[in-house]
């Protein structure tokens, strides 16, 4: 007699091991494609410039930071 095994596979909600690891490649590529367009209209923005762009550690040279005349007098 042929007996039906159940195989159950952890997971939380919808989401498995396998499912999650057959998504992250896409989830890789959106999340740079959402890290270079918060770049590039963040690039505009001074506060997002001196604070946030200027200190990535290879591209922070691509956003200089212009120094304000006050904060050149003092």
């Amino acid at each position: 007699m042929v007996v039906a095994e159940i195989h159950s596979e952890p997971h939380f909600k919808f989401i498995s091991p396998s499912k999650f690891i057959r998504a992250t490649p896409t989830m890789a590529v959106w999340g740079a494609a959402t890290a270079a367009a918060l770049a590039l209209f963040g690039s505009d923005v001074p506060l997002a410039r001196k604070d946030v762009l200027s200190k990535i550690p290879v591209f922070g040279r691509y956003f200089p930071v212009q120094q304000d005349k006050h904060q050149e007098e003092e």
